[in-house]
């Protein structure tokens, strides 16, 4: 689920933001503490308290004598500033993926630091209850197109160096796992959430990724349901046409 690990990103060279410290991983920390070493730590951003982007910030902190800032612990406001000598970083509020996501953008090398809300070299990303939200996270894809950025860089898997077309690809990608969802729903007949989940995932989805399939699917069903289009009773899901 996270690819290849989960990246930390540091911008600066002198006054340093530290962007996800990531898992409680012994070499990592240190290999973090090593890269900074004579800079000054401005401050420790999670774009959100999931353990692979969080777990580090308490012992990497103590390390580094800087605070750590998040949506989630009330320190981190929409549009907050972050100084570093390469420039500042905005904070911006971009849920869906969890509540208390957070993204960065760093306007002076036109790039934004994404979290969870892209995958690198992947046109999704997990939005699932009871955390996710589809319609809180397209609109924050929509908040960073907006943006313009040059680069876009995820916590997991490479950058986006065309990310305007990478957002467009999960734009077209979440819109077409919507039709599916519709198509699987017969006009007139309920539907457990898991037969929709096999027939829009395929019915051999392997065992580790059964629970993020269902989660997906029960997002879409969600979103669909605030749009009006279907409705949930006793456990089932019936179309509204």
């Amino acid at each position: 689920m996270t690819l290849d690990g989960t990246r930390t990103w540091l911008v600066g060279e002198r006054d340093v933001a530290i962007i996800d410290p990531g898992p409680l991983l012994v070499d990592h920390v240190a290999a973090v503490v090593r890269a900074v070493a004579g800079a000054r730590v401005v401050a420790l951003l999670l774009t959100h308290e999931h353990p692979d982007h969080a777990d580090a910030a308490a012992e990497l902190a103590s390390r580094v004598a800087a605070p750590i800032h998040s949506i989630a612990r009330g320190d981190l406001d929409d549009g907050a500033l972050i100084p570093t000598d390469a420039g500042e970083i905005v904070a911006l509020r971009t849920p869906g993926h969890s509540p208390d996501h957070a993204a960065f953008h760093w306007p002076a090398a036109r790039a934004v630091f994404c979290g969870d809300l892209m995958m690198g070299g992947l046109a999704t990303a997990l939005v699932a209850p009871p955390g996710g939200d589809l319609a809180d996270y397209l609109r924050s894809l929509a908040r960073i197109r907006a943006l313009g950025p040059a680069l876009i860089h995820p916590a997991h898997g490479p950058s986006f160096d065309d990310p305007l077309s990478a957002i467009d690809a999960c734009f077209a990608h979440r819109e077409q796992r919507i039709a599916q969802v519709i198509d699987a729903l017969a006009a007139g007949t309920p539907t457990p959430t898991t037969v929709i989940a096999e027939a829009v995932y395929g019915d051999t989805i392997p065992d580790a990724l059964r629970h993020a399939a269902h989660g997906a699917t029960l997002a879409y069903l969600r979103y669909l349901e605030r749009e009006g289009r279907v409705f949930e009773r006793a456990g089932e899901w019936w179309r509204s046409d």
